[in-house]
């Protein structure tokens, strides 16, 4: 095929939607190379489904911070983690394939290289309903996903350049997902015995 499309294998209500979804724009558009899905994850408690919401906690505590940081054109996928993803078949073999869970970090960082921000979309797939992980679990995730990262990251995570001050998140209200911009300005008081020095002169 010329599009090959992935889905995870613990998703517990699949639907058609997970390959339509994710194909479909690539069917739409031909400047589109690869499409991520995301969609809301509600997480299960006591066999109850609670707390409908946005990425998964590694997505908001490790990956959201980064992309803001070192790669804010990436910053606007809402779920970069999801394992729902299509892409025309003469990208996805020309790209290198973690074994693990840096495999979707991997994928941006590298299609975003090679074909820019612009041959990257994203789609709604309504819910997702899956397995989740203690934290120790979140723990080997989010070092598979640094491996990845800061194999590719390059020249982009220099201490020496300015790092970004905008912050991009995303919340799902009534089924719809909404953007967010948080300013954080990089402001630092100086040290207490420097401020002492310059009154004391």
């Amino acid at each position: 095929g010329d599009i090959l499309c992935y889905v995870d294998g613990d998703v517990r209500n699949m639907h058609p939607r997970f390959v339509l979804g994710t194909v479909g724009p690539l069917l739409c558009d031909e400047s589109l190379q690869y499409v991520k899905g995301y969609y809301d994850r509600p997480h299960a408690a006591a066999e109850v489904w609670v707390r409908p919401a946005g990425g998964g906690r590694v997505t908001e505590a490790l990956v959201r911070p980064l992309f803001s940081l070192f790669f804010p054109e990436l910053s606007e996928l809402i779920q970069p983690l999801a394992g729902e993803y299509a892409g025309r078949r003469g990208v996805l073999e020309s790209l290198s394939m973690p074994t693990g869970y840096g495999v979707e970090t991997a994928h941006l960082l590298d299609v975003l290289k090679g074909w820019g921000a612009s041959a990257i979309a994203q789609t709604d797939l309504d819910e997702r309903l899956h397995r989740h992980q203690d934290t120790t679990s979140l723990g080997r995730m989010s070092f598979a996903v640094l491996q990845a990262f800061f194999a590719r990251a390059g020249d982009r995570v220099s201490l020496k350049n300015p790092l970004a001050q905008t912050y991009h998140h995303f919340m799902r209200e009534e089924g719809v997902t909404k953007a967010f911009v948080w300013e954080c300005p990089d402001f630092e008081r100086p040290p207490m015995r420097d401020i002492r020095k310059q009154t004391a002169g």
